[in-house]
Formats: structure tokens, C-alpha cells, sequence
């Protein structure tokens, strides 16, 4: 017989879950998160939930609000600003320390998630079976895969937060994007930069790339 979860153990799985809701849209910016809705939508109980957004209010992706319960964190320019802020600060520390410990299997790494990227965005091109979902997917592996070797636990957790908190703005930048070689583009300066070791050209192109959501989302500001 299986063994029963714990409460800690659902408590992780209802985090994820939410914040795949909430990163995706089906969530909505100051959506109010009611425990007995959010029972039913999950299937759990009420005390793993009400951990879930505790530490989702202390991870960013939701607000509790004295007296008036959890609601999904709402969206704007400075909000934005102070993540592109921070992903560039975390980014790049975790970039330069992967760049640092250069091997041959982070490298490679990289490459084959650069080539998953740019099959994706061919098949997402010519309407050979790719959505915008298997791009956000081939986007976070190869963000992911630049940063893989940091060798510091914390960076990779931070980099993932501020990789999903941004993600609710990218899908506003990527429904404008008009021209996928573009955002190809910038991938493949950063992938350039760092296969040659370097570092100055690596942090240039991806403080380029982390700026486009923002300038895309909010421009001329």
C-alpha cells in the first residue's frame, strides 16, 4: 500500500500547482484565493492549502492582506522593474560563477538547451505542432541550463523564483512579439558569449535580454 502524503508534502505540491496557475494566467492578478474554492479545484485538504499560501506570500506570487484573506499578487510596471532588477543581480552572479567553473558537461548542457530552444521556435514558426507552452518550457531549460553549475543551491533557488515571477509578464511580451528570430537572437549572442568564455559579452547580452520583457511590456517609460 502507498504510503499516505504528509501535509508538508501536499503543502509542496498545492505551491507548484498554484503558482503553475498563476504564472500561466488562470490565476488572475488580484484574484481572491478562497480555502474552499481552492479545496475543491486541488483536491486537498484545507491545512496544506493554507501552508501553500503562506509561503506563496513569502515567495512573492500571492499578498494576505489583513482580515481580508490571500489574493493573487497584482502586476505592474514597478513590480516588473524590481524583478528585472533582481533577476540581473541573481543572474548574473550565477552566470559568471557557471562561466567560472566552465566544464564540459555544463557546456554541453547549455548547448543541447540552445538546441531545444531553436527547434522550438522553428516548429512554433512553420506550425509544426509547438505552442507557446513548449517555448515557455524549451525558454526556462535553457535558462536554467546557463546558470546549472553556480554551485550555490540558494542562487538556483532565487533564479527560479524570479524566472517564474517574471514569467506572468513574459506572456504579455511574447503575445507582441512579432518576429521569433529576434527573440532567438538574443539566446544566441548569450550562447555565443559564453561557448568563447566571454564573461563582459556573456553579462552584456543577457542584461540585454532580461530588459526586452520590461521594455516590451512598458515602453517608452
Amino acid at each position: 500500500m502507498a504510503d499516505t502524503p504528509t501535509e508538508d508534502t501536499l503543502a509542496n505540491v498545492a505551491v507548484q500547482r498554484i503558482i503553475d496557475d498563476i504564472v500561466s494566467g488562470q490565476l488572475e492578478p488580484c484574484a481572491k484565493l478562497r480555502i474552499e474554492s481552492l479545496k475543491e479545484q486541488y483536491g486537498m485538504g484545507a491545512s496544506p492549502l493554507r501552508e501553500a499560501l503562506s509561503r506563496l506570500s513569502t515567495l512573492g506570487f500571492v499578498t494576505n492582506e489583513s482580515h481580508r484573506g490571500f489574493r493573487v499578487a497584482p502586476m505592474s510596471q514597478a513590480d516588473l522593474e524590481d524583478i528585472t532588477l533582481n533577476r540581473r543581480m541573481v543572474e548574473r552572479e550565477a552566470l559568471l560563477r557557471s562561466l567560472t567553473r566552465d566544464d564540459d558537461e555544463w557546456e554541453v548542457g547549455v548547448v543541447a538547451a540552445y538546441t531545444r530552444l531553436e527547434r522550438t521556435v522553428e516548429r512554433l514558426r512553420t506550425g509544426q505542432g509547438a505552442d507557446g507552452a513548449d517555448l515557455e518550457r524549451a525558454h526556462k531549460q535553457f535558462h536554467t541550463a546557463i546558470v546549472a553549475h553556480c554551485g550555490s543551491p540558494r542562487l538556483l533557488g532565487l533564479h527560479d523564483t524570479l524566472y517564474d515571477q517574471a514569467q506572468r509578464y513574459r506572456r504579455l511580451m511574447m503575445r507582441g512579439i512579432q518576429d521569433l528570430d529576434e527573440f532567438l537572437a538574443h539566446h544566441t549572442a548569450l550562447l555565443k558569449a559564453l561557448l568563447g568564455g566571454d564573461a563582459d559579452a556573456a553579462v552584456h547580452a543577457l542584461t540585454d535580454h532580461l530588459n526586452l520583457t520590461l521594455t516590451s511590456v512598458y515602453p517608452n517609460d
